[in-house]
């Protein structure tokens, strides 16, 4: 037996030792099922290793029938040291041989000589929930409680019972999910029902739900389901009824019943509409129902619906699925009615006589029955004799209700009876009495023309035909009337001697005109200048009428000439005119018989073009059109000339000089404006221009206004910020002016036209200084001598740098002294003081962020540790010892961290490197092995950042890498900022753990292939990261594995840039303090 447990084992070279199968078994063995279904089982098997592996390479688990009994293999584990377990995957069917199911678990010892002879075993528990569940469950509610139910919940027995202890119900939100337990009943219980009483039912419950259990837990595949009707009457009431009646008949309803929605309309279907006794009821018959809306609805009440003797209330209830309440509100039907009895007459007769207009009483005859009637109403009204407009409302009483018209009335449009309609308080009658309306007045409509020709050339004498031209419309004119006139206004006090008067009906059938003969050697009276014409009717002659001129002729040209031309020119474009010509008439006017107006080339009427060739005495202008050109070059129209005339024809021209009023067109070039204003939202400083060449035409300009502007195109907000003269290209902004919304600087020329339609412009910029502050500002003095200081100053640079140029690095000393030391450009994170710089009496570092404005008005400071030989440490060193050491990523990466190789020291100088050789790489004897490791875990490239020493052809210039085709490591995801006391882990890190090979005892040169975790103690890394922004992270943290606390702990963290990064742990002090000491 003995020589069947042993072995004879060889090594590289000689015997080594005497091998047997293994003595050592593992320890306690447990696991726990999960799995819910009978002869299956999941979980985690898990044992205590042997306490000694040595002689073990493996443990072999078997499912057995007994503490000794295999029935079939199930899983070997291998022997790694540490705690062996194994995750039974769900479902796992446990075996059966010849009917015996397995019951056990047995864990034996195993190496390549075999298994221990016994084993460590554990019976194992099959957990299963019942296999059927209930054949269904019932239940119907018996109160009438919105939200509650009542009533006897019945639960059919499962098919079979020998793995049930109890049935269980629960309140659903479907047929198959559970929301809240209601009770559970033993198998025992006969009757299997359950009572609730006014249960609540949760929110969102829907359904009953009944399950089969045990020990094990509930059956969750077999569920007896029953949807709970919860039956219910509504209880809230409507919160108002309105009805105002429009039926205006005495004895019939009729309108809109408007009922108030319910606070809670949850189950309210409609609301039931009655007659009533009173406004509590008890209800009569219904009327009908009216939907429930979630707002207020309305039902309308037909017209000529008859009133119900003692039913005089309108009532309403709330109304659901399952029934209506009992209660509910009520309003009185108010029957309102209007009068049936018109007034007896209406009478009127116009006293105004202009048309258009009435005035005069209107006489009424009171309704022969008044009971009924409280007021009455005259109107306009229409040819269907419908009311348009009140005029009165008169109060029923003793006296006849009469009104009277004051002069002036207007008729409105439409209007052509008079209407009366007797009302009371619930209104007027729908028809009533009226009456034509007629409207007695002077005529309205003038002649349309009137024509003089003098054919007596005698002066002082006329003679020929005054044609008088008939009106358009003369439905109102009988006759025409003529009148020698003193005035061109047409009207009775211009009247001085009557021609005559021509009856409208003794015109021949087809005329157009009434014409009336003045004999020759007719001398007109001394006081007339024109011929006056009417309109007349039987009522008289119209008010108005039109006039002529009374031009005696005779055989002479005219002498006299108009006065004082003026012309201003309103069209503001070049060599286009338009606008008003004015002039003066001449004193005697006698025989002129019109003014004719051009433009010409010169004064004299050279080229003349007509402009107005006929303006009849009396008027003295003459309109030029806007867009009238002037012409060009040897065709350039420079003067208006203003001419009389005659019946024989043009007089003496008055000529004035046409200006050319135009905006100008020129336009300047190369606007600036550069914001010296040091404040956020308002802005100063010089506004300059290249002007345009000065035009010697109509177009020049005399100066320049310049504005701010909201847009670059089609401004619709800006404000004036000055004007400067021709000659002055620059114009001054005060600072502190406001930009509000505007974003543009406008310069335009002007002249006295006005400013150019168009401008040039250019972007305000505006320039403030900094805001923001640099953060974690740091300095660790390198300079070991007393009084001098030297190394690096840091910071990290604010979120918003977009107003910065550069950081200002100064040091203040006593006295408030601040010297600059230097300045970096914005994006630079640190500044090197050089080594031997005096301390003197300086106290602090300061730096500011600075830009074109100046620096900002805040600023960082750090105190000054002026260090020295006696700074230095005896040891340089730390003990902190690990086989897992990692870098983080502190600060937020936007994009993805991307590394490209990173390099573990033992010593502070970076320059005994830590071999990091991947442990599936090939290996050798007595070789460093381990693994690396990421946060996010993303193996592409892992393995190659960590290869020792740097990569072929691999080189720095300036802090950019020279091998950008090498592998990079990549996150892959953004990283948020990590922060410890938050979250437990970092959300991007990359990292070693250090293993090694353990030698075989004695002389033999092997390994036994065994590794046993590697300790060290690392004082410094070079890491390589993106330079592109979002790939780095700006500030990064070394940590190492503490087992003893079973966390990462940090040693160093450093605020950093992008590309190739060395930190060091007292690196620099212990450079110094090395050569120092030396």
């Amino acid at each position: 037996m003995v020589r069947a447990n042993l072995a004879v084992r060889f090594f590289w070279g000689g015997i080594v030792a005497l091998a047997q199968v293994p003595t050592e078994l593992p320890g306690l063995v447990a696991f726990f099922d999960v799995d819910l279904d009978l002869h299956q089982i999941e979980g985690v098997l898990s044992f205590v290793k042997a306490s000694s592996e040595v002689n073990i390479d493996s443990y072999k688990v078997y499912w057995g029938s007994s503490p000794t009994i295999k029935l079939l293999p199930f899983f070997d584990l291998p022997a790694t040291g540490f705690a062996p377990s194994y995750n039974v995957p769900t479902g796992t069917a446990i075996p059966s041989v010849s009917g015996v199911f397995a019951t056990h678990f047995l864990v034996y010892s195993s190496n390549s000589f075999g298994e221990s002879a016994t084993a460590s075993s554990l019976a194992f528990t099959d957990r299963y929930v019942p296999a059927q569940g209930p054949s269904g469950v019932s239940f119907s509610d018996t109160d009438f409680k919105y939200g509650e139910v009542t009533g006897t919940i019945t639960i059919a027995r499962a098919p079979s019972e020998s793995d049930v202890t109890n049935y269980v119900l629960y309140w659903g939100s479907s047929p198959t999910s559970y929301l809240l337990y209601i009770a559970s009943l033993p198998i025992a219980t006969n009757p299997l029902v359950f009572p609730l009483a006014s249960a609540v039912i949760p929110s969102g419950g829907t359904h009953i739900l009944a399950y089969t259990m045990n020990a094990d837990g509930l059956n969750e595949a077999s569920i007896a389901s029953t949807f709970v009707y919860d039956q219910a009457i509504p209880e809230h009431p409507p919160t108002s009824l309105t009805f105002v009646d429009l039926d205006l008949v005495k004895g019939e309803l009729g309108g809109f019943i408007t009922v108030g929605a319910a606070t809670d309309e949850s189950i309210i279907t409609s609301y039931a509409i009655y007659f009533a006794v009173a406004a509590t009821g008890p209800p009569g018959p219904i009327i009908g129902t009216a939907t429930a809306t979630g707002s207020d609805t309305a039902y309308f009440l037909p017209t000529d619906t008859l009133t119900l003797p003692g039913y005089p209330y309108l009532f309403v209830r709330s109304r659901g699925t399952d029934g209506e309440m009992t209660t509910g509100i009520g309003v009185l039907a108010v029957d309102r009615y209007v009068p049936v009895h018109p007034a007896q007459s209406i009478s009127f007769t116009d006293e105004d006589l202009l048309g258009g207009q009435i005035a005069g009483t209107i006489e009424i005859t009171s309704a022969a029955d008044e009971t009924d009637i409280s007021k009455y109403g005259i109107y306009f009204a229409d040819s269907f004799q419908q009311p348009l407009t009140l005029i009165a409302e008169l109060l029923q009483g003793p006296l006849s209700p009469n009104h009277t018209l004051p002069a002036g009335t207007a008729i409105p449009s439409q209007a052509q009876h008079l209407l009366v309609l007797s009302g009371n308080d619930d209104g007027y009658m729908t028809t009533g009495v009226a009456m034509v309306l007629v409207d007695l007045a002077l005529p309205v409509n003038p002649p349309a023309q009137l024509q003089f020709d003098d054919i007596d050339m005698d002066g002082g004498q006329i003679g020929g035909s005054l044609t008088v031209m008939r009106a358009s419309d003369e439905s109102d004119v009988t006759a025409y009337t003529a009148y020698y006139g003193s005035s061109a206004v047409a009207d009775a006090s211009a009247q001085i001697l009557l021609l005559g008067e021509i009856a409208v009906s003794s015109l021949p059938l087809g005329s157009t005109a009434a014409t009336f003969t003045i004999s020759t050697n007719t001398a007109p009276p001394g006081a007339a200048t024109h011929f006056l014409a009417f309109s007349k009717n039987a009522l008289g002659e119209a008010p108005s009428g039109i006039s002529t001129a009374l031009v005696d002729k005779t055989n002479v040209f005219p002498t006299v000439s108009v006065g004082s031309v003026s012309f201003v020119d309103v069209d503001v474009s070049v060599n286009l005119v338009g606008g008003s010509i004015t002039w003066l008439a001449p004193a005697d006017t006698t025989g002129l018989t019109h003014y004719s107006v051009v433009l010409a080339l010169d004064a004299a009427g050279t080229g003349r073009q007509v402009v107005c060739s006929s303006i009849a005495i009396g008027f003295s202008s003459c309109v030029v059109g806007l867009g009238t050109s002037l012409g060009s070059g040897s065709f350039k129209l420079t003067h208006i000339i203003v001419y009389t005339n005659n019946g024989f024809g043009e007089g003496p021209g008055q000529a004035a000089l046409i200006v050319d009023r135009a905006l100008p067109d020129s336009l300047v070039s190369a606007v600036t404006f550069s914001d010296t204003d040091a404040n956020v939202g308002s802005v100063g400083g010089a506004v300059s221009w290249t002007p345009p060449t000065n035009p010697t035409d109509a177009s020049q300009f005399t100066d320049y206004t310049v504005y701010f502007a909201d847009v670059a195109v089609a401004p619709s907000d800006s404000i004036l910020l000055g004007q400067v003269a021709f000659g002055t290209n620059t114009l001054s902004v005060p600072a502190g002016q406001s930009l509000a919304n505007f974003s543009f600087v406008f310069v335009y020329t002007k002249n006295s036209a006005g400013e150019a339609l168009s401008g040039s412009y250019s972007a305000i910029v505006d320039r403030f200084l900094p805001r923001f502050v640099v953060r974690n500002l740091f300095f660790w003095d390198q300079d070991l001598t007393i009084d001098e200081i030297g190394g690096d100053l840091s910071w990290l640079e604010p979120d918003d740098v977009s107003s910065i140029d550069a950081y200002r690095i100064k040091i203040k000393c006593v006295s408030d002294q601040v010297f600059v030391l230097g300045q970096v450009a914005v994006g630079s994170t640190r500044f090197q003081i050089p080594f031997n710089t005096p301390l003197a009496n300086c106290t602090d570092l300061v730096v500011v962020a600075v830009n074109a404005i100046g620096e900002s008005s805040v600023n960082v400071t750090t105190v000054i540790e002026d260090n020295s030989l006696s700074s230095c440490p005896n040891e340089t060193s730390h003990s902190f010892r690990s086989s897992s050491w990692r870098m983080v990523a502190y600060s937020e990466v936007s994009h993805a961290w991307r590394i490209q190789s990173v390099g573990f020291y033992k010593d502070p100088m970076c320059s005994e490197q830590l071999e990091a050789v991947p442990f599936d790489w090939p290996r050798r004897p007595r070789l460093l092995t381990g693994a690396p490791f990421s946060l996010p875990p993303d193996p592409r490239n892992l393995h190659e950042i960590f290869k020792t020493g740097a990569p072929r052809g691999f080189s720095w210039q300036d802090n950019a890498s020279q091998a950008e085709s090498l592998p990079w490591w990549s996150s892959g995801t953004p990283c948020p900022a990590y922060e410890p006391n938050i979250s437990a882990e970092p959300a991007c890190a990359v990292g070693f753990r250090w293993e090694s090979d353990v030698l075989g005892r004695g002389r033999s040169m092997g390994s036994t292939g065994r590794v046993e975790k590697s300790l060290y103690a690392v004082h410094c890394v070079e890491i390589v990261q993106s330079s592109s922004l979002g790939e780095y992270a700006s500030e990064i943290a070394l940590q190492w594995y503490d087992s003893g606390r079973n966390i990462y702990r940090t040693l160093l963290k450093r605020q950093v840039g992008g590309g190739k990064i060395t930190i060091s742990y007292q690196g620099v002090l212990a450079a110094e303090c090395q050569a120092r000491l030396s």
